[in-house]
């Protein structure tokens, strides 16, 4: 009792630190409901963590809004907490805000980004494309390529787009993260428009009655 107590701890400790939204907790694959066809990916990326850490292995994944990319990439991080393994989900508009605030420095900010086991990144390509904003991306990145651990990054943006960037600043970020991350495209349904539709009906049926 005292052993599961402690690990129960430690599991809502990792959720605590390593999501910047409590909803993320929610994300597992328990919770699943099964509309997205790639989902067996992310489970075998759980299943085969050790050698995705040691092979340094990572999942790019795209595909339009709304398809579950950022569910898929909280499932694996809720099943790796959940083995005590310390995982830190965030995304960029958050990372640059905190590097704005920050008292300790940027560079062991960034430091410390890069001791997590596994950094998932949300909505990558959504952040301002400011000169101060691409340069704290490209530090980002290539710090995390440079700690050979694995990187997961969600995005709306195309494998076209990313093999074909508008300049060299883009280049350079988006080669390193085409080079660590394995992609897949995640062609579910749109989630929200169905959610939203689903409310609709609701409503339809309240004023009905």
């Amino acid at each position: 009792a005292e052993q599961r107590r402690k690990h129960l701890d430690t599991v809502e400790d990792l959720k605590r630190r390593g999501f910047t939204n409590p909803t993320m907790q929610e994300w597992t694959f328990a919770n699943d409901n099964g509309k997205c066809p790639q989902m067996e990916i992310a489970h075998f990326y759980v299943e085969h963590w050790e050698t995705m850490r040691e092979e340094n292995i990572g999942y790019l994944l795209w595909g339009k809004v709304g398809t579950g990319k950022s569910y898929f990439a909280g499932c694996i991080a809720n099943a790796l907490m959940e083995q005590e393994i310390s995982v830190k989900m965030t995304n960029f508009a958050a990372v640059l805000n905190d590097l704005a605030a920050t008292f300790e420095g940027r560079n062991e900010y960034i430091s410390k980004l890069c001791r997590y086991p596994l950094l998932i990144l949300d909505d990558f390509g959504m952040e301002r494309g400011t000169e101060y904003g691409l340069e704290q991306v490209y530090n980002v990145i290539d710090s995390r390529y440079r700690s050979e651990k694995p990187l997961i990054v969600t995005t709306n943006l195309s494998l076209d787009e990313l093999n074909n960037p508008p300049d060299t600043a883009h280049k350079r970020i988006y080669d390193r993260v085409t080079e660590m991350c394995t992609p897949v495209c995640c062609s579910g349904v749109n989630f929200r428009r169905e959610k939203a539709q689903e409310k609709m009906e609701r409503l339809k049926k309240l004023m009905n009655d």
